[in-house]
């Protein structure tokens, strides 16, 4: 996706994005844009594309997130010494899942992946047969050092919702796995129920252009989920990736069969 303003504002268009959300995004941009901090975020992640030298990576698609994620941490108040409660969903050689436990020293993480690709990998069109089969022995590797605050779920997004029994929750969730509209608010909506008051929520690939049919991309799903929980969020961050923060709880209204 160009950086051209007005091929965003088209392409926020044609994906259905609420007014509100189109108006957050350029008012957002341009704040980040004039912040004061800008040049620490670029300089942490440039001490962080040095570090992650030392690990297995073969495709490199998160380290431009960096300030992205950094002012995110900023604005919810993130403390280094917080012991959060991460989940992932798509991994892949686990770069993400290795900067969150390299920022947060007490954190855990739980990473949720297949560790098979999605579509645009299957097709070979963003990764090679070579690297494909490769994948899950490399995310070993580069989280060996945090195996005692990794959790590893090999399986989909799905099948980890149906498993998981959780009442404490997450501080903060990564929505990177399958990037197919039908997935994408499927690992939406599950999360947001899970995720704590304050928690952070993060969408990969706002403006990533791979289907044919425009909403059939993440921002199809992204779009009608704020849609769906516009008064339970904010939108804090809105760049590549998309940041929310919750701000409550969904008001659900028991049936005649539901028990307290």
């Amino acid at each position: 996706m160009s950086r051209n303003p007005l091929r965003k504002l088209r392409f926020l268009i044609r994906t259905n994005a609420p007014i509100w959300a189109i108006t957050t995004y350029f008012c957002l941009h341009y704040r980040h844009r004039l912040s004061h901090k800008r040049g620490e975020f670029k300089k942490l992640q440039k001490d962080f594309r040095e570090k992650s030298k030392n690990l297995k990576i073969d495709n490199d698609w998160f380290t431009e997130n960096i300030p992205t994620w950094l002012r995110a941490f900023q604005e919810a108040q993130l403390d280094s010494d917080q012991a959060l409660k991460c989940l992932e969903i798509g991994s892949w050689q686990g770069l993400s899942a290795f900067f969150v436990l390299d920022v947060f020293p007490h954190a855990q993480i739980t990473c949720v992946d297949t560790w098979e690709g999605g579509d645009e990998h299957k097709s070979f069109n963003a990764s090679t047969p070579q690297i494909l089969g490769g994948i899950e022995m490399c995310f070993d590797l580069n989280l060996k050092q945090f195996s005692d605050r990794t959790k590893k779920y090999k399986g989909t997004s799905r099948s980890y919702f149906n498993d998981q029994i959780t009442s404490d929750g997450f501080d903060l969730i990564y929505v990177d796995g399958s990037h197919h509209c039908d997935d994408i608010m499927v690992d939406a909506v599950q999360s947001f129920e899970i995720l704590k008051v304050g928690g952070l929520l993060i969408f990969d690939d706002y403006f990533w252009e791979y289907y044919d049919n425009e909403i059939d991309n993440p921002a199809g799903a992204i779009n009608a989920f704020l849609r769906l929980k516009r008064h339970q969020l904010e939108i804090i961050c809105f760049d590549y990736q998309l940041i929310i923060r919750k701000l409550r709880r969904s008001m659900r209204i028991e049936g005649p069969h539901e028990t307290r």
